[in-house]
């Protein structure tokens, strides 16, 4: 009678009572196989009857080495469940995993930066890089100088376009950006060399107003149109680089002066502007508090005058300073090894005189 319950009256199935016995049986051994992953389950979860519980299934499994099947199959597939794991180092980990936003937002502007930065075919005696400079009439000398120094490379041939009395601020007098898109980009420069500033610090008209020097309407103005003629120069095939140079360090009683605000407008459109380089050329002009000097000793020791007596502009010997510095700024965007790039020792700065990687607020 006792066995009754468990007989089927039916020929071929299981009686109910025998199936609720198999089901029961099959949790207790899923729960022992499972019980270290239970235990870790519950203890993340927190205290209470249910933890008690897998802590009293996982004793009892360890105590009989029930586990031991599932620790096998979980090595085997290169699981890892035994119960010793830290639940906080899971957390850690995976706290590691998510995407750090600065770093993505970083990653974003590196690939961001990698996409315009130009690159320019190797500079060769058979193929030469095409150079141009332009700008005012402190682009004359050193423009001059430039010319000389590109063209004793071996590997650059250089074009100069000096203009006295112009700039960006008065466009109606002689448009620069206007000139280069028509008449100097068509010819394909690989590489374009600017300098302007000496007629610059004056009042910008705008919409029938006189947007007064360096004030904050002229800072933003003067700003917009450097960038604009910046980004007017990129070359839509990314092969042309532009060196934008710093208008150097005015005299006493040259009746120019606010440089230092024009340059940190450069400075500051330029590192925008993987394409771009400002060339800082005042340590290479100045004392050793970067102040104004008419001369200066040159890499050889011997005394050169460096400036013209109108304290404005650059002698020829002050241009071929600044012009071996901007040669070696460009063969850093450019192979150009196949060259002369070494200046001879009166014709260059000292050693120690070097650009500035960064420019002051001005």
């Amino acid at each position: 009678m006792l066995l009754h319950p468990f007989r089927s009256r039916r020929d071929g199935t299981m009686p109910a009572g025998m199936v609720l016995i198999v089901l029961v049986a099959g949790l207790l051994v899923a729960g022992a196989l499972n019980a270290d992953a239970i235990l870790r389950k519950s203890n993340a979860k927190g205290d209470g009857w249910r933890n008690e519980l897998a802590h009293l299934t996982a004793s009892v499994s360890d105590t009989f080495r029930l586990n031991t099947l599932r620790d096998g199959v979980d090595s085997a597939l290169g699981k890892n469940q035994s119960s010793d794991i830290d639940v906080a180092e899971l957390l850690a980990q995976q706290e590691e995993a998510v995407v750090d936003p600065e770093q993505e937002a970083a990653d974003a502007e590196a690939a961001r930066i990698a996409a315009l930065t130009p690159v320019l075919p190797a500079g060769t005696a058979a193929a030469p890089l095409s150079l141009y400079v332009g700008g005012d009439s402190l682009a004359r000398n050193f423009g001059l100088a430039m010319q000389r120094v590109a063209n004793s490379s071996g590997v650059l041939t250089a074009e100069v376009d000096s203009r006295a009395a112009t700039g960006l601020t008065r466009p109606d007098f002689f448009n620069w950006p206007e000139h280069l898109v028509a008449d100097i980009l068509p010819k394909g420069p690989d590489v374009v060399v600017l300098q302007f500033g000496g007629n610059d610090a004056q009042n910008i008209a705008l919409d029938g107003k006189a947007l007064e020097r360096f004030s904050e309407p002229w800072i933003a103005e003067y700003r917009r149109r450097v960038g604009a003629t910046m980004d007017l120069l990129r070359s839509p095939d990314n092969d042309r680089l532009v060196v934008w140079v710093g208008a150097p360090v005015m005299g006493p009683g040259a009746g120019v002066d606010g440089m230092e605000v024009l340059n940190w407008i450069y400075y500051e459109e330029a590192s925008t502007r993987p394409w771009v380089t400002y060339f800082d050329s005042w340590p290479l002009i100045t004392d050793a508090d970067l102040g104004f000097v008419e001369r200066a000793p040159a890499a050889d020791g011997s005394m050169v005058t460096i400036r013209e007596p109108d304290k404005v502009h650059l002698t020829m010997a002050g241009g071929t300073w600044v012009a071996w510095g901007v040669l070696g700024r460009i063969a850093e965007k450019a192979d150009l090894t196949a060259g002369n790039l070494v200046p001879p020792p009166g014709d260059s700065a000292p050693a120690d005189r070097v650009p500035r990687s960064e420019l002051p607020p001005a």
